[in-house]
């Protein structure tokens, strides 16, 4: 996706779905669950090097983690999984540098009215 670096990437964070792809495009390139698992038990993940698992991949492990639902009604409850979400979506998702596009973050129109303070910054690498 080198051709397509400084391209805007638009991301709609949904509770349920997240839906992520770039300017332009007729439809989103990803779509996945909005969900952070972890282990439940570290016995049971002897030999899995991951902290934290996003998306299909938390879904298909659900029977060992504890799954997270960082946004709920629409509005993010948990910063520090949100984080993961948006990390996956770059890097794992749409394979892009957060650092080398713009990005949107949608909205939904029932939010609260009130400042948006997304933690610096947005995308650990």
């Amino acid at each position: 996706m080198a051709e397509e670096k400084g391209v805007p990437v638009v991301i709609d964070n949904g509770s349920g779905m997240c839906k992520a792809g770039l300017s332009g495009d007729d439809a989103p390139r990803s779509s996945f669950p909005s969900i952070v698992g972890r282990p439940k038990y570290e016995n049971i993940m002897v030999g899995m090097n991951k902290e934290a698992y996003v998306g299909e991949e938390a879904q298909a492990k659900k029977g060992v983690l504890k799954l997270s639902y960082p946004i709920e009604h629409g509005i993010v409850n948990n910063w520090e999984d949100m984080q993961k979400i948006w990390h996956h979506c770059f890097y794992n998702e749409l394979r892009v540098a957060p650092n080398e596009h713009p990005t949107l973050l949608t909205e939904g129109t029932t939010h609260p009215i009130q400042p948006l303070e997304i933690p610096r910054p947005i995308v650990k690498k």
